[in-house]
């Protein structure tokens, strides 16, 4: 009896001095366990005849009980803390659990979890199942970071038994760790904004406002910010209630390049409000590349799902930042017509403790795109895709090597010089109904309501009056369409075509497309090509 007291004694002291603790004889205030556990004592044993809090059969833990749940009847269970902790660097704290089971090949993991969308987490600890050498309540102690968290134990299995008790987070002796490395920071209450510009051309322009200034231009916009919670603090947001148009956008560009190196991970944190009668539009984060300013890639949110953005109050964003040399771009776009927008406050990059990360090949674009092809090149234009192979290849050429010099053209477009580069559809023996040429640019352009696409054209068969010779131009993404075609045997030179891009704003691949069924021989070259902001391209001079 007198050792039963000591045991109480010390579960006191212990659950008075811990950050967190759950041991499930009392109701557990600090984790939300969700319906794939059950709780129950030693004397209606799931697999262990006692706890680890008292040691006694009278003592509570968890089992766990997998429950498929539709749609998908899918598994996954998960105990996370309630509240976020913010780990400091003063002391070392660490999270800590009693798990049994009997099973050797039971895998959970225990991650941690950033952001109030929950999208980003790691894993810092993997238990596969029994431990061999024990036979009993087995001990997981695991360091925290100095981060942001919630920590989460999650596994899809549905082998048992499995039974956890004495959740806990608490100061532990461990090594202390390493205060965070901080990149950059800014609230919008300082000269910090001056880092930060509204790209031109575009329709939609950010601002950096008041917020008691900010509610009178967009009466739904934040009535606080971020920072101190209150009318007299500012960010950055996007009055456009009176020109909402599905397709419209507008970048905020931070001026500053990082190069985030394997040698340390960083994370880009910020908060974000979103505002607006329905949902209809989205905020996206991209690189801006530092030695291709044209050349973006996607940061956040994650790509192959969909995101659900939390509406009227300040919700916080996080991704891992991917190694490179680069600037950030914030988009905001809308989809519809009704009011929609968002709000910006506490950016900030912070080193994070997640293993490096790269680029990926299906997040990449381009603001804009244009090529006269002078330096001889493609400019990376690619012939064909993974769906499409052409039977004949554009090739770069000029007046001076245009391969049939009778049909042309024997001059570019750009400067009617005859060392002028165009593009050229290199058809040779023998001609087939079927010959086809498709080529595009390197990487679908992020286009928007405010911009074209110019190109100049060049066709010339050596048969007249059969208009067999087709040019086309389309358009794959978000939406799939014909922009523009023609059947014709002779363009009579050099033509130049403008053409407003689709009304969406996405990201959008062209392609030129030409047919010539007929076994005649055909020139057919492109030049000059552009997808651009419309009130930044002209036609130009034609020649032949």
């Amino acid at each position: 009896m007198l050792f039963l007291f000591f045991i109480l004694f010390e579960y006191v002291l212990c659950g008075q001095t811990a950050i967190l603790l759950c041991d499930f004889e009392t109701i557990c205030n600090d984790f939300i366990i969700d319906k794939n556990w059950g709780l129950t004592d030693g004397l209606h044993p799931q697999s262990n005849d006692h706890d680890h809090t008292l040691n006694t059969s009278s003592g509570h833990y968890l089992f766990y009980t997998p429950q498929k749940l539709p749609p998908f009847y899918d598994i996954n269970a998960e105990i996370k803390t309630k509240d976020w902790l913010q780990v400091s660097t003063d002391r070392t704290i660490c999270f800590r659990m009693w798990y049994y089971t009997p099973q050797f090949t039971l895998p959970f993991t225990i991650q941690l979890v950033q952001g109030d969308d929950a999208q980003l987490a790691r894993i810092i600890a993997s238990i596969p199942g029994k431990d061999p050498t024990i036979d009993d309540w087995t001990f997981i102690n695991v360091p925290l970071p100095p981060e942001k968290i919630k920590i989460a134990i999650r596994l899809n299995v549905s082998t048992v038994p499995l039974t956890f008790d004495d959740l806990s987070v608490d100061y532990c002796d461990e090594p202390r760790p390493s205060p965070p490395t901080n990149l950059y920071t800014c609230d919008f209450e300082s000269s910090c904004i001056e880092d930060f510009s509204s790209l031109p051309n575009y329709t939609y322009q950010w601002l950096v406002m008041k917020a008691s200034d900010a509610i009178i231009m967009e009466s739904q916009a934040p009535s606080v910010d971020f920072t101190f919670g209150n009318q007299s603090g500012h960010y950055v947001f996007v009055p456009n209630s009176n020109i909402t148009k599905a397709g419209n956008v507008g970048y905020l560009a931070l001026q500053t390049s990082f190069n985030i190196t394997t040698n340390e991970s960083f994370c880009l944190n910020f908060q974000y409000y979103n505002y607006g009668q329905t949902a209809a539009g989205n905020l996206n984060v991209y690189a801006q590349l530092s030695e291709s300013s044209e050349t973006v890639r996607k940061l956040w949110p994650p790509i192959g799902r969909q995101h659900i953005y939390t509406r009227d109050k300040w919700i916080w964003g996080i991704v891992n930042l991917p190694v490179g040399y680069y600037s950030l771009l914030f988009r905001v776009d809308t989809t519809g017509t009704n009011p929609y927008s968002f709000a910006l406050d506490n950016i900030s990059i912070t080193s994070c403790d997640y293993p490096p990360s790269t680029f990926t090949d299906d997040n990449a674009g381009l603001l804009s795109f244009s090529c006269n092809f002078d330096n001889l090149t493609m400019c990376e234009m690619e012939n064909g895709d993974r769906f499409t192979r052409p039977t004949h290849n554009f090739t770069i050429v000029t007046g001076d090597t245009v391969p049939n010099r009778k049909l042309g053209p024997t001059r570019d477009h750009t400067s009617n010089s005859s060392t002028g580069g165009f593009i050229y559809w290199n058809r040779q023996l023998p001609f087939t109904p079927t010959d086809l040429g498709y080529i595009h640019p390197p990487k679908p352009i992020a286009v928007d309501l405010s911009m074209c696409i110019r190109f100049a054209y060049y066709i010339k068969s050596s048969i007249y009056n059969k208009n067999d010779t087709t040019l086309a131009v389309t358009v794959g993404g978000c939406l799939g369409a014909t922009l523009w075609y023609i059947y014709t045997d002779d363009s009579q030179g050099w033509q130049v075509i403008i053409l407003p891009v689709p009304k969406v704003a996405c990201m959008e691949s062209f392609y030129f497309t030409v047919y010539q069924k007929l076994p005649v021989e055909v020139s057919v070259a492109l030049d000059d090509i552009a997808i651009e902001h419309c009130n930044t391209l002209s036609p130009t001079t034609t020649s032949i």
